[in-house]
């Protein structure tokens, strides 16, 4: 087989693996992996929420204790 019948084969190959790529199921690793970045996210929006409350309420302490 010559190196161009290689090469067109290799870009046949390649193409029909892009064609079916929404058709393979994901992996639940897959999924538990892209899952990540949102637990990370949620779990920052959390503790910043908490922190600010946290941060109010040192606030109000310092006001009642000066007045």
């Amino acid at each position: 087989m010559s190196t161009r019948r290689r090469i067109e084969a290799l870009l046949v190959v390649a193409l029909l693996l892009a064609a079916c790529g929404d058709k393979v199921p994901e992996s639940e690793a897959a999924k538990r992996l892209g899952q990540q970045p949102k637990k990370l996210v949620d779990r920052v929006t959390t503790d910043v929420g908490k922190a600010m409350q946290q941060g109010q309420g040192s606030e109000r302490l310092k006001e009642e204790e000066q007045k």
